[in-house]
């Protein structure tokens, strides 16, 4: 889900375009992009755009903000999306600079669009009709990234959990193994564990295999299809704690945690800790067992070893990815920068033969100004080397793009992983007490250094 929204700059531009690039908040500016202008230079080429279209008095530029739910998407997504709704917002007609910052709670985009259009110098013209038809550009983009949207009328929102599982598609399998998990936390006896599921609506049939049939399923599910811990007699053990330790033939011999964290909350509420029964908890418990039991992680080594795993792999190709970036932020530059340089060198060299220079200064201030920037840039990247054909860069830039299609695919991927991982990590230490162990060890060590 995503909130949009926009506003008139009248003051300080550059101010502005200070703070949206801001390194802290942009991940050392590699979330910062410009279209038709280079964003170090935004507000010298918005100023000559109005300038030249002879427009300088009204508002100085736009701001569009566009804000995404906690934890929703990932940074390069976010600056995706942002790049796409200025470029629809604005119709390829106005230079801007978007920028994501990714120093709060929430993902969010700025955009900072030139007033005046460098194209046929019309002024940008925002209005009540303009602020929705952005929120709706916005929601499509939203939509086809995977990502919730505001329904009106409101209703009541899924969990984040829940909303990703839905955007997955969970099989009756998944759903079916979560609710057993569930129900077997609750149930003090197997009668007990039946009516619970009678009451989750799935329909029970019991012969030589006991099955389920949730409401709008077309066929009953038998319950040892879901695995090892989903036998009768397993989810019977379960139920009375007596369940013993199973571990995949992959996982070699180890502690199931999914047996593990029954045990510490039969052990919890034995002890009459009411808050172990909460639903949330409850619910929270079934579906951490249900990921652990889908991915084959029932050992905790297994598990550890896993996030290392993927933890070194999204290192990796975030670093790949980072200096991907970079070099086509250089590219992109250079051909500006060599642009500029080549189109207004006929101008600088014509300085030295004139015989009335100021006067040729001041008819092409402009000109002398863009060479004189392009030329310090094209000196910085190419001294004492032959400057490059603009056509050989986009050529190098093309494959850059390429490349870095398939890293941000496999970063994401490595990202979004790593992320559920760490989350049922911390639910499984939440659920056997360990995080309160943790601490407690923590406390001693830290008073044994004192005495």
């Amino acid at each position: 889900m995503a909130v949009t929204e926009i506003h008139p700059i009248t003051t300080t531009l550059s101010k502005a375009l200070d703070y949206i690039q801001n390194p802290d908040k942009t991940d050392e500016k590699m979330l910062v992009s410009g279209y038709a202008c280079s964003p170090e230079t935004a507000v010298f080429q918005f100023n000559q755009v109005k300038k030249n279209a002879d427009k300088k008095d009204g508002y100085l530029a736009f701001h569009l903000i566009q804000s995404f739910s906690p934890g929703e998407v990932d940074y390069e997504t976010a600056h995706k999306i942002g790049q796409e709704l200025a470029d629809k917002v604005f119709r390829g007609k106005f230079q801007y600079v978007c920028a994501t910052h990714i120093d709060k709670g929430h993902i969010h985009n700025h955009v900072i669009a030139n007033s005046v259009s460098f194209k046929d110098y019309s002024k940008y013209n925002s209005s009540p009709n303009s602020y929705y038809y952005i929120r709706r550009i916005s929601d499509k983009l939203c939509k086809e990234h995977g990502l919730s949207v505001i329904t009106e009328p409101k209703e009541h929102g899924k969990s984040h959990y829940e909303h990703t599982q839905d955007k997955k598609g969970r099989s009756w399998k998944s759903l079916l193994r979560q609710n057993i998990d569930r129900c077997i936390l609750k149930a003090k006896d197997w009668d007990e564990f039946l009516l619970l599921m009678q009451r989750e609506k799935y329909e029970i049939k019991q012969g030589k295999y006991i099955s389920f049939r949730a409401d709008e399923q077309e066929r009953f599910t038998r319950s040892k299809t879901l695995g090892e811990n989903y036998t009768e007699e397993m989810i019977k053990n379960r139920i009375h704690g007596s369940a013993k330790k199973i571990s995949s033939p992959e996982n070699a011999v180890g502690r199931n945690l999914i047996i593990d964290i029954e045990n510490s909350f039969k052990a919890q509420q034995s002890k009459g800790y009411a808050q172990w029964a909460k639903g949330f908890n409850l619910k929270l418990a079934a579906q951490t067992m249900n990921y652990l039991t889908e991915h084959n992680l029932l050992d905790r080594d297994v598990l550890n070893e896993k996030v290392s795993s993927l933890s070194a792999s999204y290192d990796t190709s975030r670093s790949k990815l980072k200096s991907v970036e970079k070099r086509i932020k250089e590219t992109e530059e250079q051909i500006h920068d060599i642009d500029v340089y080549r189109k207004n060198k006929p101008v600088a060299d014509k300085l030295q033969s004139v015989v009335f220079k100021e006067k040729f200064k001041r008819e092409h201030e402009s000109e002398l100004i863009l060479f004189k920037a392009a030329e310090k840039s094209v000196k910085k990247y190419f001294a004492g080397e032959k400057i490059p054909l603009i056509k050989d860069l986009w050529a190098e830039q093309k494959q850059l793009l390429s490349e870095k299609e398939k890293l941000y695919s496999e970063t994401n991927s490595a990202k979004s992983e790593l992320d559920e991982l760490l989350t049922v990590q911390r639910n499984i230490d939440k659920f056997l007490g360990l995080e309160h162990e943790q601490e407690k060890e923590s406390k001693k060590k830290r008073s044994g250094e004192l005495e």
